[in-house]
């Protein structure tokens, strides 16, 4: 399946207008049938870092690591990826809408949390650690919005993951929180400077090793800024020099 056919078909699903248990139990299903093959991925990234329109026509986003893949133009439902560096773990955060995630390149890893206070004092939330799983790739689960969804998610292995988000329809109009579980308080989350062309970089150099064929081309690298290739040789060395999350 490719990103086109899983579109339609998951439109489809929410025509049905399925009860919620129904409707998540649909979407892992068409997204586990999407995580089989990752070459629909690797043609969107090349587009991706070939061409400057791609970045800009991206929406700002709380998370340096995230590609908007399609959006319905019913705004029913849109489609992220996440390029996780190295053993990073995203702050605990919480969801506007119901969602399916799942791995697509190597182990992606989701801390899932319970609030155990009521949600009335300003910046005050207590939670609690209540799992901590690890997904391979082609596996999934479900996110859940509000403070029925507060999690962490992040790349387990010492090499990138990508993993793939569908998100519904908004039930709270904003911006997300991000948690601070030993500290106990919350805030509404920054929207930060991207940095996805470079993880897209990485990402093309992981999938090189998984379908065995050349992907980081010297015409590609050669069209790009001198600046952004540096960086990201700096990090595939090991170096982080813009503190990507």
């Amino acid at each position: 399946m490719n990103l086109r056919e899983f579109c339609e078909r998951f439109h489809t699903l929410l025509g049905q207008r399925p009860k919620p248990s129904t409707l998540l139990d649909g979407g892992q299903e068409l997204l586990r049938e999407l995580l089989r093959n990752s070459s629909w991925f690797t043609e969107f990234l090349r587009r991706f870092v070939a061409h400057p329109e791609f970045l800009a026509n991206q929406p700002a986003s709380v998370f340096d690591n995230e590609i908007r893949l399609y959006r319905s133009p019913d705004r029913s439902f849109v489609i992220l990826a996440y390029l996780w560096d190295s053993r990073n773990m995203c702050p605990v955060h919480d969801h506007n809408a119901w969602g399916v995630i799942g791995a697509l390149l190597h182990p992606m890893r989701e801390v899932k949390y319970r609030r155990l206070d009521d949600g009335r004092a300003e910046g005050f939330a207590d939670l609690e650690r209540i799992s901590n799983l690890d997904f391979q790739a082609g596996e999934t689960g479900i996110v859940l919005p509000l403070d029925k969804g507060i999690h962490q998610t992040g790349g387990t292995l010492d090499r990138l993951s990508i993993s793939l988000g569908v998100y519904g329809r908004s039930v709270r109009q904003g911006l997300i929180h991000f948690f601070d579980p030993a500290g106990k308080r919350f805030f509404r989350a920054p929207s930060r400077i991207l940095f996805r062309k470079v993880l897209a970089l990485q990402a093309l150099a992981c999938l090189e090793e998984t379908l065995g064929e050349k992907l980081l081309t010297p015409s590609l690298l050669q069209a790009l800024p001198p600046d952004l290739v540096r960086e990201f040789q700096q990090v595939s060395s090991g170096s982080n020099p813009s503190g990507v999350a």
